[in-house]
């Protein structure tokens, strides 16, 4: 690690080995996992399923397998299925987490120079923001399979002023604003129209790309930065658009966990909820007969295994007057996963093909996801209309006349 191990937000390391090694006796070896495991059903390799890899952390941590193959621990996508599927309530994520700083001096010079590159191309919100901005200029050029690739823009939108007694603060991302612009004003008008002020909140990353792209220490610098920009305001709570995000934002007291920060990271990630907990479908319109469609809800891993709050975006969209078609093995990940498709290509487009399929296979007219990273990766796979829920709350408090969308 690159901090001294006394460092006010870094954990003492040997003490976050110790709880690993403890977190990893709740495992009874059973296996249930692996059905669940996105990994495990493309390959059938016990290597890569949540068993053989909780089977190689423990070796890790014990130091008995010095130049261990570490290549099924960089194929784990971080779903955290397994979580949910888990009947011994095996904290995986954490385990793993602590498995891959502890390891990070075994790392090739090339995998830490490619996560390197990886942060600073992602991280990079202005210059991203202005090159995204230039292709959108260029859409109405662009083949039609694209399109889907470049999203809205801000054109006629304003962020709201603030006027209501609740306020919620909202994260401002790295990736998604430079994608995704007019994602959070429709979030904020949105909110609006429902009695809460939304306002602006964060210094840009939540932290969960560095992290998750092995600078540990990074990504808790940047969730300090979020902390002390979480007291410079009076908020009811905070969330994201973003669901992945919002799950690292209540990760929190995990990085902190004996330092300094862990008060202040705890009673955070307290106030921390989705961005859906904020709209009462009781408040929402009903849409007419032709404005209503039959939609393929994708909820990302963030949401369903993260969060824990699979069912919460359905009420939404069902109060709407959305019908939502079946998904086979909706529990399974899109490939996204944060940076993982960038590194991993070929494992992030099997696993897309085969999420398409399984959100297409009963005809729905449009997918609809809540994840910037799902909705991007997922419209590589197809040419039907994929949009953030939001999108289509937006519409409906504010376009009430719209009959279709995409």
């Amino acid at each position: 690690m690159s901090n001294p191990s006394n460092h006010p937000i870094v954990p003492p390391l040997k003490d976050c080995v110790h709880r690993a090694q403890e977190l990893l006796r709740a495992c009874v070896h059973c296996g249930f996992c692996n059905a669940t495991c996105p990994t495990y059903i493309l390959t059938g390799d016990e290597r890569e399923g949540p068993r053989g890899r909780l089977y190689l952390m423990k070796d890790l941590l014990a130091g008995t397998t010095p130049g261990a193959d570490l290549e099924p621990l960089s194929h784990c996508l971080s779903c955290r299925s397994c979580e949910t599927t888990c009947p011994a309530g095996v904290h995986y994520s954490e385990i793993l987490d602590t498995v891959r700083e502890h390891t990070e001096g075994e790392r090739s010079r090339t995998e830490r120079a490619l996560d390197r590159l990886s942060i600073a191309a992602l991280s990079a919100r202005r210059p991203l923001a202005a090159i995204m901005g230039g292709v959108r200029r260029l859409r109405p050029f662009i083949p039609q399979a694209l399109k889907q690739r470049v999203l809205g823009s801000t054109e006629g939108l304003e962020w709201p002023v603030a006027r209501h007694a609740r306020r919620v603060g909202l994260l401002v991302g790295c990736v998604q604003p430079a994608l995704r612009p007019d994602l959070d004003i429709k979030a904020a008008l949105v909110l609006d129209r429902l009695g809460i002020s939304a306002q602006r909140v964060g210094p840009g990353c939540c932290g969960a790309l560095p992290f998750h792209l092995h600078a540990h220490d990074e990504g808790r610098s940047t969730a300090l930065a979020t902390l002390a920009w979480a007291k410079t305001g009076d908020w009811e709570g905070f969330t994201s658009t973003a669901s992945g995000c919002t799950a690292f934002l209540k990760d929190y007291p995990r990085l902190f966990q004996d330092t300094k920060a862990a008060g202040g990271a705890q009673a955070f990630a307290a106030t921390v909820t989705d961005i859906a907990a904020w709209i009462d479908p009781a408040h929402l319109p009903r849409l007419s007969e032709r404005q209503r469609h039959r939609i393929a809800w994708h909820a990302p891993c963030s949401l369903q295994h993260a969060l824990k709050e699979a069912g919460r975006v359905e009420i939404i969209l069902r109060a709407l007057g959305h019908t939502l078609v079946p998904v086979a093995d909706s529990a399974l990940c899109c490939g996204s996963a944060g940076p993982y498709s960038l590194r991993h290509p070929r494992w992030a487009t099997a696993l897309g093909r085969r999420k398409w399929q399984s959100l297409t296979g009963a005809d729905p007219e449009m997918v609809v996801t809540a994840n910037i990273g799902c909705q991007q990766h997922l419209a590589h796979h197809g040419d039907r209309p994929i949009h953030h829920w939001l999108d289509l709350v937006y519409d409906a408090l504010t376009n009430p006349d719209k009959a279709d969308r995409g």
